[in-house]
C-alpha cells in the first residue's frame, strides 16, 4: 500500500500502542478511523496541483506556501484552530 508523506509517519505511533498504551483495547477503532480521514484528505486532484505548480513557478511574487484544493487548505487551517 502506497501511503501519503503524512500518513506514513502518522503510522508509526501504532508500533508502540499495541504493546502496553492507554489505547490498547481501542487501537483498531482509531485506526480505522484514521483511515478513513486520510482517505478523505488524500484525495489528489490533479488538475488544482498542476495549476499550483504553474502559478508558483511564474508568480513576480511568490508566496512562500501554495495550497491546493481549497477545500483541503480550509480543513488544515480548521484543524490548526482546534489543536488536530
Amino acid at each position: 500500500m502506497l501511503l501519503g508523506f503524512n500518513k506514513e509517519n502518522n503510522e508509526k505511533k501504532y508500533e508502540w500502542m499495541y504493546d502496553s498504551s492507554y489505547f490498547d483495547g481501542n487501537v483498531d477503532k482509531i485506526r480505522l478511523l484514521e483511515t478513513k480521514i486520510w482517505n478523505f484528505l488524500e484525495q489528489k486532484p490533479y488538475h488544482a496541483i498542476v495549476r499550483q505548480y504553474v502559478k508558483a513557478a511564474t508568480d513576480k511574487h511568490p508566496k512562500k506556501r501554495y495550497s491546493s484544493p481549497w477545500w483541503q487548505t480550509a480543513l488544515v487551517q480548521l484543524g490548526r484552530i482546534f489543536g488536530m
